[in-house]
């Protein structure tokens, strides 16, 4: 069975987009958005491998109900969890991201 990886950057994307839901929601939607993400977390490895590729070798989840995209990858044993990205920024950004943080690279 493989485990899951979230490369530290990755937390640092939650925290700022948690931060962001603080401001303008409160406490309690920051909380709810933090538990998007992890809920996702045992699906991505539930369904290791089911998940279409999005980018290069790139899957994705998101963090429902927010407008969030969890973006991972297969890497060995490991499901390497790569970027949380807000879907309405640029698509190109998207990529150069991912390429920046691309495990394999590493």
């Amino acid at each position: 069975m493989k485990q899951i990886r979230i490369l530290p950057e990755v937390w640092d994307d939650i925290d700022d987009a948690a931060a962001w839901h603080d401001r303008v929601g409160g406490r309690d939607l920051s909380r709810r958005f933090v538990a998007a993400f992890r809920s996702q977390l045992p699906e991505i490895l539930r369904f290791t491998g089911t998940h279409r590729l999005i980018y290069k070798q790139f899957s994705r989840v998101f963090a429902k109900p927010f407008p969030y995209a969890i973006y991972f990858r297969i890497q060995d044993d490991w499901v390497v969890v790569t970027l949380l990205w807000h879907t309405a920024k640029n698509p190109e950004d998207l990529r150069s991201t991912l390429s920046e943080r691309d495990p394999g690279n590493q």
